[in-house]
C-alpha cells in the first residue's frame, strides 16, 4: 500500500534509497536547454521564411495567366489557319520535312532545293529532332515556339524587379510584351526559328542583369544559333556594352563581351564562307533582296559612303509605307527613343529589314519583330525605372507610365493587332467545315510515299514524305529571291492545284503571271505556259471538283481521253475556238441538282499543234427573286492536255449548298494570267474573256 502511486526507479536503487523515496529528476543540461531554445527559435523563424516565400506575389498570378492565355488563343488560331489550309508560305512546311528527313537519315529538303542549313543557318532546329519523332505533327512546331514566346511575360517580370520597379508596375509592363501587336503576330505567323530569339534574347537579358554568367552564356549562345543574322546584332550588342560599361574592369569585360563577341564573330564569318555556299549554291539569293543599292555587299557598303541617297531613299520608302517601326514603338509610348544604346543595338536587324525592297519586311504582320521586342522593351522598362530619380518628373506620372504604356498597347491591339484575325479565324472555323472535310478527302488520296506537287497553303500538310515540291516555283519560273530559271523536278506521281488559292494565284503574290520579261532581256513565258510544259511530260488522269484538281500521273500509260482516232473537221461547229484550241461542246448532265445528284460539266476539247492558249472558266450563276448569284472557279481547262481530243468532267459540288430556287447557268472563259497582271497593275488593258459568254441552260437546286 505504501508503494502505490510511487515510481520505482533505477536511479533511487543505484543511490540505496528506498523505492517510495521519490527523487525529482535532474534537470537537464544547461548547454542542451540552449541547443532547444535555438533551435526552436530556429524553427519558428525558418517556418515563417517558408510562409513568406510560399506567399505568391499577386503580379506572377496575373501574368502566369496571361501568358497560358496567350499560348492558348495563339495556338488555336494557328491550328485553325492550318487545318482550313490558310498558311501561305513554306516555311513550316520546310521544317517539317527537313526535320523528317533528318529522323530518316537523310539531309535533302525537296520544297526548297537546299538541304537543312541551307536556306538558314538555324542550327536551333535540330532540338526539335527527338520531340518530332515522338509527335509527328506539324503543330508540334508552333506549339513549341508559342510555348516559348508565352514565358516572355514571366522572364520580362524578373527583369524590371531587379531593375528597382515595384510589384505593380514590373506586372504591367511585363504584359505589355504579350499585349504589344508584334507577339500576336510572331505567334501566329506560321513557325520560323527566329521567333524563338525574342525570348532568348530576354533570357540572355535576365542572366546580364542577375550577373549569373553561365546562364548569360547559354542564352548567347541559344540567341546565335536560331539564325545567321543574330550575329552581327550580337557583336554590336557586345561592343556597344563594352562602351557603356568600360569601367568595369578588363577581366570584367572579357567574360561579359570580349569572348563573346569573338564567338559571335566567328560564327558569323563561318555561316557566310563555309556553311551557307557549300548547302546553298544559288538556290536562295537572299542579297538581291538589296539589289536597289548595289550588286554585291561591298559595292552597297561603297554606295553607302559615295551614293547614300541611295539609303535615304530606301530607308524614307520602309518607314512611310511600312508599320514595322511604328508597330513596336507606339506601344510603348515611343519611350525606347529614350534610351538610344537599345536601338543603336537593334540596328542591324532594323537595317536588314527596312533596306529591303520586299515591302513585307517593312511590316509587323510577321516574324521580323522577334529580335527587336524585347530590345524595344528593355530599353521601355530602364526609362520607366530611371524616371523615378527624374527631378522635372512628379512621381504620380512616373508610376502612371505603365498604366499609360497598357492603355497603348490596348489602343495599337485594335489599330494593326491580330485580334481581328483572331476572331474572323475563329468564325471561319464553325463555318468551314466542309470545306475543310473537302480538301482534307482531296488530300488523303496521296499515299505517304508518293511524290507532289502542291500549292502552298497544302504543303505543311503534305511534308512528312521525301519528295514534296511547291506549285508556286513551276508557275513562277524562278528560283526564290533570283533572276535564275527554276528547274522543275521530274513529273510525281501527283500534282494538286488549288485555283482558288490565294497564296499562289493572287495578283499580289508575284508567283502568277503572264509572260514577262527580266531585266537582263530575258522571256519568262506566262504561268499557264509553264505549267502546261511541266505537265506535258506525262500522262494524267484529273479528279476535279470546284476549284481542286488532283491530277495522278499514268506512268507509261496511254491517258484514256486520247482514246478517240477520229478528229472532227475544221469546219465542224465549235462553242469557241481560238489558234489552236477549240472547245467543241460544254454541257451539264442533269437539271436537277441535290446532295445525291450532284452538278457535273463536261468540256470536250480538241488542241492542235503546241498549245498557246489556256483557257481558265468560271461558272456563273443567276439565281432567281430567292436566291443570289454565285460564281464559282474551276480553273485552267486541261493544263495537262496535249494535241488531240480531251475530255473533262467537272464535279461542282458547291451547287449543293445553294439556297433551293432556280439557277440560270453561264461559262465564262478568261485569259486569267492577264487578267491577274491588269488586276495587280491596276492598268487598264484589253478584254481578257476569250469567247462570249456561253449559255447552259437551268437548273433547279433541291434540298
Amino acid at each position: 500500500m505504501a508503494e502505490s502511486g510511487l515510481r520505482h526507479s533505477t536511479r533511487n536503487r543505484a543511490w540505496g534509497n528506498p523505492p517510495w523515496v521519490r527523487i525529482p529528476p535532474l534537470p537537464p543540461p544547461i548547454y542542451r536547454t540552449i541547443s532547444n531554445a535555438k533551435r526552436k527559435l530556429d524553427a519558428r523563424s525558418s517556418s515563417e521564411v517558408t510562409a513568406e516565400r510560399q506567399t505568391v506575389e499577386p503580379g506572377k498570378v496575373v501574368i502566369t495567366a496571361l501568358a497560358a492565355l496567350f499560348f492558348l488563343i495563339c495556338t488555336w488560331t494557328s491550328y485553325a489557319r492550318w487545318a482550313n489550309f490558310q498558311y501561305r508560305s513554306f516555311d513550316l512546311a520546310y521544317y517539317v520535312q527537313a526535320i523528317w528527313q533528318l529522323i530518316h537519315g537523310r539531309l535533302d529538303v525537296s520544297v526548297e532545293n537546299v538541304p537543312l542549313l541551307g536556306n538558314h543557318v538555324e542550327p536551333i532546329i535540330l532540338l526539335f529532332a527527338p520531340l518530332f519523332a515522338v509527335f509527328r505533327h506539324p503543330m508540334l512546331f508552333v506549339a513549341v515556339q508559342n510555348a516559348a514566346l508565352a514565358t516572355m511575360p514571366l522572364v520580362g517580370y524578373n527583369i524590371a524587379k531587379r531593375l528597382g520597379l515595384d510589384g505593380k508596375r514590373a506586372c504591367l509592363l511585363s504584359a505589355a510584351l504579350l499585349l504589344a501587336p508584334a507577339a500576336g503576330y510572331i505567334a501566329i505567323h506560321e513557325f520560323h526559328p527566329e521567333a524563338l530569339v525574342a525570348p532568348f534574347l530576354l533570357l540572355m537579358l535576365q542572366a546580364w542583369v542577375a550577373k549569373s554568367i553561365s546562364r548569360y552564356w547559354l542564352w548567347f549562345v541559344a540567341v546565335l544559333a536560331c539564325k545567321e543574322n543574330m550575329a552581327p546584332l550580337l557583336i554590336v550588342y557586345c561592343a556597344t556594352q563594352c562602351v557603356a560599361e568600360r569601367n568595369r574592369g578588363l577581366d570584367e569585360l572579357r567574360r561579359w563581351y570580349i569572348w563573346p563577341m569573338s564567338l559571335a564573330l566567328i560564327w558569323f564569318v563561318f555561316s557566310t564562307y563555309v556553311i551557307t555556299p557549300a548547302l546553298n549554291s544559288g538556290n536562295i539569293d537572299y542579297v538581291a533582296l538589296y539589289d536597289q543599292l548595289g550588286t554585291s555587299p561591298g559595292n552597297i557598303l561603297l554606295n553607302a559612303i559615295v551614293r547614300p541617297q541611295l539609303i535615304g531613299r530606301a530607308l524614307l520608302q520602309s518607314l512611310t509605307h511600312g508599320n514595322l517601326v511604328w508597330g513596336l514603338l507606339l506601344p510603348f509610348l515611343c519611350l525606347p527613343l529614350l534610351k538610344p544604346r537599345w536601338i543603336v543595338i537593334a540596328a542591324p536587324i532594323l537595317l536588314q529589314h527596312l533596306l529591303s525592297w520586299r515591302s513585307s519586311e517593312w511590316m509587323i504582320y510577321f516574324h521580323y519583330a522577334a529580335p527587336l521586342l524585347p530590345l524595344f522593351w528593355i530599353a521601355l522598362v530602364e526609362v520607366i525605372a530611371a524616371s523615378d530619380h527624374w527631378k522635372h518628373v512628379l512621381s504620380a506620372i512616373s508610376r502612371a507610365m505603365a498604366w499609360l504604356v497598357i492603355l497603348a498597347c490596348v489602343a495599337a491591339q485594335i489599330w494593326l493587332g491580330p485580334l481581328a484575325q483572331i476572331v474572323t479565324t475563329t468564325a471561319d472555323w464553325f463555318g468551314a467545315g466542309q470545306d475543310r472535310a473537302r480538301k482534307n478527302a482531296f488530300i488523303a488520296q496521296i499515299p505517304p510515299a508518293s511524290g507532289v506537287v502542291a500549292p502552298l497553303p497544302y504543303l505543311s500538310h503534305l511534308a512528312m514524305r521525301e519528295r514534296l515540291y511547291s506549285l508556286h516555283y513551276v508557275l513562277k519560273g524562278l528560283k526564290t529571291l533570283s533572276r535564275s530559271s527554276y528547274q522543275p523536278p521530274s513529273p510525281p506521281d501527283f500534282v494538286l492545284i488549288d485555283y482558288r488559292d490565294s497564296a499562289t494565284f493572287d495578283p499580289g503574290a508575284g508567283f502568277y503571271h503572264p509572260t514577262m520579261k527580266t531585266v537582263d532581256g530575258r522571256i519568262i513565258p506566262a504561268s499557264d505556259r509553264l505549267l502546261h510544259d511541266f505537265l506535258k511530260k506525262a500522262a494524267w488522269t484529273a479528279d476535279e471538283e470546284d476549284e481542286l484538281t488532283l491530277l495522278r500521273n499514268l506512268g507509261s500509260r496511254k491517258a484514256p481521253v486520247t482514246g478517240e482516232q477520229s478528229l472532227p473537221a475544221d469546219n465542224e461547229p465549235v462553242v469557241f475556238s481560238i489558234g489552236g484550241t477549240r472547245l467543241l461542246s460544254i454541257g451539264t448532265t442533269s437539271e436537277v441538282v441535290s446532295r445525291s445528284r450532284p452538278l457535273e460539266v463536261q468540256l470536250r476539247w480538241r488542241f492542235q499543234a503546241e498549245r498557246n492558249v489556256f483557257p481558265w472558266m468560271l461558272l456563273r450563276l443567276a439565281g432567281d427573286e430567292k436566291a443570289k448569284d454565285v460564281l464559282l472557279v474551276k480553273g485552267l481547262c486541261a493544263p495537262e492536255a496535249t494535241e488531240g481530243i480531251y475530255t473533262e468532267t467537272w464535279r461542282v459540288a458547291a451547287a449543293e449548298r445553294l439556297l433551293p430556287g432556280n439557277y440560270s447557268l453561264e461559262a465564262l472563259f478568261v485569259d486569267n494570267s492577264k487578267r491577274a497582271w491588269f488586276e495587280n497593275t491596276r492598268t487598264g488593258g484589253e478584254s481578257t474573256l476569250l469567247s462570249a459568254p456561253v449559255s447552259l441552260g437551268h437548273i433547279k437546286v433541291e434540298q
